[in-house]
């Protein structure tokens, strides 16, 4: 093999150069969660967090190798051995980035697609509009995650239309639900550009000693990017309702080399290649370390930072200058499907849900620690009884009630009837009476169904639907 194909490029995502190391648990956060307690746990994140390198089944859409033995996985087994009820939903993607939490992400375009012109289809404009409603390509095989956008290229009236489709994934935070209780992920490693990093520095065909001080030099001076892209997804995580109760983990990720000294040295010159990867590993983890801390400003202690990967993962890297026995990461050419290099095997991702689980479930889940049950809380919410103007906001105002007398300090989450997406999600900050208001914007001409749930620590959620009228 001379090169490394472009689906490599794609597709062979690694450890990212955030890798965890000074940062681990505290032992105040390991607490197990109590026997009976239901956990919903929500994945998200890049091929480290759906599975890459297990060697169970995979699942969900086309490329994003979700498997049935990843760390995740096994981490809900865990918890359900400690007698935890676990719902897991996973969506991770192999390939991802930070973006993908919150914007939908382009998969794969099928390019010169014919399809029939119907009659009065004589513009691609119009072509456009009819692919749109027809939506040809649509496999409908993930209709919760996937969805096609189309462009006709030409348009023969009455007789074909030429049109490329994309394949499209919905944002991951798009399945946070009022029922969330935990969101574990590890993101970053493909903004840094680390596909390059392990093309450059440790795969024979393509390495070389200026290519991988090029491709380490790149991802440090992306590093700071990456951690205001981490705080943007835990912002959209929130707009998308998750509760303040709820905890968001983020995991580290292994350094890719064995501290053997592997150096590159090639007609472009010499380079400590391995050195300079671990380095960069170590230095980017302490940076992203920060994380939490800005983004719990306002949310005491909902997100932490798992370290202590690479000491987990110490002396079981790959060795790109032969080979590592007693590795638990996928060396590059160990198998056909290079989509697994460089990822977690059975090993790795049993040392993952090692590390994770000596946290518990992170207090999440848990409730409030004084007496639950004897408090709840009322929701009344009055929508508008003339139809809005459909470029105002509807203004619903809300009142929340505690049982007890206390002030409500929670979050409002308002969704059209039948839908998860989010339309808007408001806290209701401590007050006298319980009253705000919440402006919804973006609804269609006509009836609106609207459900609004108010969830906090100490009552349980309430729900109440409403009917709003827009007008033109």
């Amino acid at each position: 093999m001379t090169h490394l194909s472009a689906r490599f490029v794609s597709r062979a995502l690694v450890a990212l150069v955030l890798a965890a190391t000074a940062l681990s648990v505290p032992s105040a956060q390991a607490a197990p969660a109590a026997p009976a307690q239901t956990l919903d746990v929500l994945v998200v994140g890049d091929s480290y967090s759906a599975g890459n390198g297990a060697t169970g089944a995979t699942y969900g859409p086309a490329d994003c190798y979700r498997n049935r033995t990843s760390w995740a996985e096994r981490y809900a087994k865990g918890l359900r051995d400690q007698g935890l009820t676990v719902n897991l939903a996973n969506h991770a993607c192999s390939g991802g980035r930070t973006p993908d939490v919150h914007t939908p992400r382009v998969m794969d375009t099928q390019s010169g697609r014919v399809a029939p012109a119907p009659a009065g289809v004589t513009t691609t404009a119009q072509a456009d509009a009819h692919l749109r409603a027809s939506d040809p390509c649509n496999t409908k095989e993930f209709p919760a995650e996937e969805f096609w956008t189309y462009q006709a290229t030409a348009v023969v009236p009455g007789v074909a239309i030429t049109y490329d489709c994309t394949r499209n994934l919905k944002p991951q935070a798009d399945f946070v639900t009022p029922d969330t209780d935990l969101v574990v992920f590890t993101m970053g490693g493909n903004d840094a550009g680390f596909t390059s990093i392990v093309q450059s520095c440790f795969v024979v065909a393509t390495r070389t000693a200026s290519a991988c001080r090029t491709a380490v030099e790149t991802a440090r001076s992306r590093v700071p990017a990456i951690k205001q892209g981490l705080l943007d997804d835990v912002a959209a995580l929130r707009a998308r309702g998750l509760r303040e109760d709820a905890r968001i983990v983020q995991l580290g990720y292994p350094w890719l080399q064995l501290d053997n000294g592997f150096t590159l040295t090639d007609p472009s010159g010499t380079y400590p290649a391995g050195d300079a990867v671990r380095s960069l590993i170590t230095d980017a983890t302490a940076e992203l370390a920060t994380v939490p801390a800005a983004a719990n400003v306002g949310h005491p202690g909902q997100m932490v930072f798992v370290g202590g990967v690479t000491q987990k993962f110490s002396g079981h890297e790959p060795d790109a200058g032969l080979t590592n026995p007693q590795t638990w990461i996928n060396e590059a050419f160990s198998g056909p499907d290079i989509s697994l290099w460089y990822h977690p095997n059975d090993l790795g991702q049993a040392a993952y849900a090692e590390l994770l689980l000596a946290g518990g479930s992170y207090g999440a889940g848990a409730g409030p620690t004084t007496s639950p049950a004897a408090v709840t809380a009322k929701l009344r919410v009055r929508a508008p009884r003339r139809p809005v103007a459909r470029d105002r906001a509807v203004v619903l105002r809300v009142r929340v009630v505690r049982s007890n007398g206390t002030r409500p300090a929670g979050r409002l989450v308002v969704r059209r009837a039948g839908h998860r997406t989010v339309l808007e999600a408001k806290r209701v900050r401590p007050s006298a009476d319980g009253r705000t208001r919440v402006r919804v914007r973006g609804l269609r001409v006509g009836r609106t169904r609207l459900v609004v749930t108010y969830r906090d620590r100490v009552a349980p959620s309430v729900t109440q639907r409403v009917t709003v009228r827009v007008r033109r």
